[in-house]
């Protein structure tokens, strides 16, 4: 493993231990997204500007329902690195809440869009607004929607993609086909797949046929049943334009680290995958948008699928 890629690795579990240690109950892959958040935008946790952050969010959104109990640190996490005025995110968020006319309580996916989207500037919310409801309504005129109305919060990560497809509608189509004829992936598993393949560069067929490749190589069958949410992440790595060698040799490195650290043990090599994923990603493409975008998405909806 090359030095930086270990630093990385350092600097993460760093992150997350001490996340644990201030919230000994925390969440495992909470911590470990709130982590990611601060190691993308290369700052320290103010432990003292997080708890505020959390505070203010609590205050001024819902969070009644037992699924969104998770999610507060997480956006206070996503406030507090943006370096803007806590009242300025809150009354971007709500205004993006507004434009898309769901509230959070009714949408459990909308607020990681919001908050997202929050972070950019300038950012104007009609234009994404409605790209992410073009696509939204053509995937739910098609029958290719997710469980739980998610579909919403991969539309507007793509709907804030710079560079994207016309015909981006038809790309999912033909990758969700090949992904449930080809390969029989469950529908939600190979949607949110397709969602996350086109942010990435190739055709559709090339960029399966790559994505499946490092799962099939990386995971066995019934843990892709089980946990497929935990194997999302290495289909961006395989489309990343890093040989696939590489990819895998890193990824084997990376993954044998965190084996050697604590809160990873032989029952949760599905975690384990998911943050060699995330270190990886930091470590090829520390300043993608859309790949922070994807894992915060990801990471809600593990947190959203364990405390429902």
């Amino acid at each position: 493993m090359d030095d930086l890629l270990l630093q990385k690795c350092i600097t993460f579990m760093d992150k997350k231990e001490a996340l644990r240690q201030k919230h000994f109950f925390s969440n495992l892959d909470e911590n470990a997204v709130i982590a990611y958040i601060y190691m993308y935008h290369k700052q320290e946790i103010n432990f003292d500007a997080l708890s505020s952050c959390e505070w203010i969010v609590k205050k001024a959104f819902s969070f009644t329902s037992p699924y969104r109990q998770a999610h507060p640190r997480i956006y206070a996490a996503m406030m507090a690195v943006s370096q803007q005025d806590p009242d300025t995110v809150v009354a971007r968020v709500m205004a993006f809440e507004q434009q898309f006319n769901r509230s959070f309580a009714k949408n459990n996916g909308l607020a990681v869009l919001a908050f997202i989207a929050a972070e950019i500037q300038p950012v104007e919310y009609q234009p994404i607004y409605y790209t992410a409801l073009s696509i939204y309504n053509r995937m739910k005129d098609l029958h290719r929607f997710l469980t739980n109305d998610q579909d919403v919060i991969y539309a507007g990560i793509l709907a804030m993609t710079p560079h994207l497809k016309e015909d981006v509608v038809d790309e999912l189509v033909i990758m969700d086909d090949l992904l449930m004829n080809e390969y029989h992936l469950d529908g939600d598993y190979a949607r949110r797949l397709s969602y996350v393949l086109a942010l990435c560069e190739g055709t559709a067929t090339v960029k399966v046929r790559r994505a499946m490749e490092l799962i099939q190589a990386i995971t066995n069958g019934w843990d892709r049943s089980i946990n497929y949410l935990y194997f999302i992440l290495p289909a961006v790595l395989a489309n990343i334009s890093i040989p696939f060698e590489r990819v895998l040799e890193d990824y084997e490195e990376v993954s044998a680290f965190l084996k050697m650290q604590k809160d990873y043990g032989k029952f949760y090599n599905h975690t384990r995958s998911l943050h060699t994923c995330m270190i990886l990603l930091q470590y090829y493409a520390e300043d993608n948008l859309s790949i922070y975008a994807v894992i915060n998405a990801i990471v809600f909806s593990i947190t959203n699928a364990q405390r429902s």
